[in-house]
């Protein structure tokens, strides 16, 4: 469903801080955020470090392209066994990175990972 569509209540969108929306909407509208806030929980890297280390990884990439999927695989078990590794996102905790995606990635692994782990 539209965000939009989502925020709407007996049709007319809220009209200032002391909507009228029902107790129930918001209690609902707080679970859906709080699901949504511990599916990140866990990263220590701030959205900006995050976006800087998005741009880096996207630099090596265009630079680089793709490693082979023995490399990949390699570097992704390292992951796995790392404790910076949140399981169930798949990301690491240290710079935000969703790690299925950034295992394939080019370049120094120095660059890439922020513990320094990858050899490859």
């Amino acid at each position: 469903m539209d965000l939009r569509e989502e925020l709407k209540s007996a049709g007319a969108y809220p009209s200032g801080p002391a909507s009228a929306w029902p107790q129930e909407r918001n209690i609902d509208l707080v679970k859906k955020t709080q699901a949504m806030v511990n599916k990140v929980r866990g990263v220590k890297a701030k959205p900006t470090q995050m976006a800087q280390g998005l741009v880096r990884t996207a630099g090596q990439f265009l630079t680089n392209g793709k490693v082979s999927s023995e490399i990949r695989e390699q570097r992704y078990d390292i992951c796995k066994t790392c404790p910076a590794f949140i399981e169930d996102s798949k990301r690491c905790s240290e710079c935000g990175c969703f790690m299925e995606a950034k295992t394939w990635v080019g370049g120094d692994p120095k660059n890439l990972c922020p513990l320094k782990k990858w050899e490859k």
